[in-house]
């Protein structure tokens, strides 16, 4: 039964579908090609990595998804055929949550528990995600296998396990979860808490490490083995997508940001999806409540509540929330809908309660499902927009020479389809311990600077980018071969997607050898560079990056990136090497910078600003009398903004050489 009402569901999103998407199984979203990247590596011998033989990569932020999709490409799931193999994970998992759910809702009649257990699919936009070829169907059987476990260890029952192997089996599934997707640390926490509320005499603080601990080391693991093998800990994914991480957003900007992504969640989901009139909306949300007035009910009804609350505040901290039709926020919708079930199971315990329990769940259902089809118009047009452009795109570019190297922006279909090496300008995918995650949201410069460290032959050959994401690096940096252009976008990032010949010559000035003048040398906008010499720029409010192609003294253009520093704003770095003698701080800046102030632990100075030349580097000038290693340098703007593009730290020659 379970089974046939998961085909049912999937098939009402799938078949129509089917013929836009042209030979490949229907995927609304890019994201399902980046876990069918991972999971091809993996299936090769290259765990972690999203590109075979490019290094670990951590944008892969459900692995356990991963290893289950290589399982399918080991048996033969291959190619186009890998979207089938997610089909079928993803009907068993919808099977598997029904089942939970029917078990949860126990005791009432049966075909009331089976009415209940289909109550999450009346829910159009959870729907779309569950078909969708992500991992959120998987998602749910392990989140409906807790709940499961959570009753139990709670239920303890004559007989049966232990009620310590019954908290370490909720354990084992919190494990499953925070490797499905890393928010569910708000699910486990949860679940441990409650599970060790019910240890009676025993323990509270034993449970809770049974219930929990297991979950807190599949996330240590994973924590750990993203900084063994990249030097930082956070995912990709969060590196690219917190609100946290976007470094010009000040407190109070994402404080707002925060709110306006629950607001926007209110409006567009819960208004919106969850009934056919808004006024309607808030039936779910009660019948959810009601489960609390259970005893018998209260603990699964209450971890699912208190999940989905915690899962809405800390997904909303994701600044692509809203994105993707809402799908980081499926758990939150299934939870509640399981909640909801249990809460019309509480009023068929009742006196005369079944009829009035059946009239609930068929009103329930009746609320939501005529949303059902909006959603799955938009699958269609979405299933559309990813065959049309990024398919269509990967197979062109699976027709340009063998030992093309492609820098994109969309890490799934593309590399996927094509076969071919490639540099995320994101950083989702790995690229040898390169931070481009943590380049890409400072901006086009920053990633470029990343760019210009790869060996000329190791850079990308082909840019297959948006002009409307990347419109300075595809405009300076490339040569329109080819493009596609779609209608009716609803998911994609801009309509067209256009592919590139990129043009490096700016990048490949040869660089002055280091001389022993050169003390020190900073990079600005170069990440790798500003993290090894403490480099702080005027965040929130400043620092933008930038960059520019002008003439160096030998007459030859020459690429640098820099960051603008507001009038009366400032920034510093730290030196990496002492020095004494005379010295010349000399920074290259922008043709319309005023006045320049230098600070540093033995007093400030202005600096002396050649003239500006059109198309050519203007430099600023200092002079120290030594430096210490681990000094502080402040660089404040006067008068006016101005950017700083590259600072150099030299022994004054004109001056020793005079003293000689």
């Amino acid at each position: 039964m379970a089974g046939a009402l998961a085909c049912i569901a999937g098939a009402a999103f799938w078949l129509p579908a089917a013929g836009v998407s042209r030979g490949w199984f229907p995927a609304p979203l890019d994201d399902v090609y980046i876990h069918f990247d991972f999971a091809r590596s993996l299936a090769r011998g290259h765990p972690f990595e999203w590109v075979p033989g490019q290094g670990y990569s951590s944008g892969e932020t459900s692995p356990l998804y991963a290893v289950v999709l290589a399982l399918g490409w080991l048996v033969g799931f291959r190619g186009r055929a890998l979207g089938v193999w997610a089909a079928i994970v993803a009907l068993a998992s919808v099977a598997s949550l029904l089942g939970s759910i029917r078990r949860l809702v126990r005791p009432c009649p049966a075909w009331l528990a089976w009415l209940l257990a289909a109550l999450p699919l009346s829910i159009g936009v959870l729907d779309w995600s569950l078909f969708s070829g992500m991992e959120v169907a998987l998602f749910s059987a392990a989140l409906g296998r807790s709940l499961e476990a959570l009753a139990r260890a709670r239920a303890k029952a004559r007989g049966g396990p232990t009620r310590e192997a019954l908290q370490w089996r909720v354990g084992a599934w919190g494990a499953a979860l925070v490797l499905l997707r890393p928010e569910a640390v708000v699910v486990v926490a949860t679940l441990a808490v409650l599970a060790a509320r019910g240890a009676g005499r025993r323990s509270g603080l034993a449970a809770v490490l049974r219930a929990g601990a297991p979950g807190a080391l599949a996330t240590a693991a994973v924590l750990g083995a993203n900084f063994v093998a990249t030097g930082d800990a956070r995912s990709a994914g969060a590196q690219l997508k917190l609100l946290s991480s976007n470094p010009y957003l000040s407190d109070v900007d994402r404080a707002r940001v925060l709110v306006e992504n629950l607001v926007t969640f209110w409006v567009k989901v819960v208004r919106a999806e969850l009934a056919f009139h808004p006024s309607l909306a808030v039936v779910l949300p009660l019948l959810a409540l009601v489960a609390l007035l259970n005893p018998a009910r209260r603990v699964v009804a209450a971890a699912c509540i208190v999940s989905a609350t915690a899962w809405l505040l800390l997904v909303s901290w994701n600044g692509n929330a809203p994105h993707h039709n809402f799908r980081y926020y499926a758990p939150a919708l299934a939870l509640v809908a399981i909640a909801a079930a249990l809460g019309i199971a509480t009023i068929a315990r009742l006196r005369r309660g079944v009829p009035v329990a059946t009239f609930l769940a068929l009103a329930a259902f009746a609320i939501a499902a005529p949303k059902i089809p909006g959603q799955v118009r938009h699958f269609r047009a979405a299933s559309a927009n990813i065959r049309d452009q990024h398919i269509e795109v990967g197979e062109r570019v699976a027709r340009l020479p063998e030992d093309a190297r492609i820098l994109l922006g969309d890490a799934g279909a593309i590399p996927y389809v094509s076969g071919r090496a490639a540099v995320d300008a994101l950083g989702l995918g790995g690229y040898r311990r390169m931070p481009f995650a943590r380049a890409a949201v400072h901006g086009e410069a920053a990633t470029i600077e990343l760019i210009e460290r790869l060996d000329p032959s190791a850079r990308p050959t082909h840019l297959v980018l948006y002009p409307n994401w990347f419109g300075t690096l595809t405009s300076r940096f490339g040569v329109e071969i080819d493009r596609v252009t779609i209608e009716g976008n609803v998911i994609c990032g801009g309509p067209t997607k256009a592919i590139y010949r990129a043009d490096w010559s700016a990048l490949d000035v040869p660089r002055p050898q280091p001389s022993a003048a050169v003390v020190d040398e900073l990079d600005v906008a170069d990440v790798i560079d500003e993290a090894e010499h403490g480099y702080v720029p005027p965040l929130p409010h400043g620092g933008w990056t930038t960059l520019d192609v002008l003439a160096d003294a030998s007459g030859v253009p020459r690429f640098d990136g820099g960051r603008t520093i507001p009038d009366g704003a400032s920034e510093s770095f730290v030196v990496r090497r002492s020095a004494d003698g005379p010295l010349v701080l000399r920074v290259r800046i922008d043709a319309g910078a005023r006045a320049i102030t230098l600070r540093t632990s033995r007093g400030s100075r202005d600096l002396v600003l050649e003239p500006p030349r059109e198309g050519v580097w203007r430099t600023a000038t200092a002079r120290l009398d030594g430096v210490e290693r681990g000094e502080v340098l402040t660089l404040e703007a006067r008068g006016g903004a101005y950017r700083d593009y590259h600072v150099w730290l030299e022994r004054d020659l004109a001056v020793t050489t005079s003293a000689d």
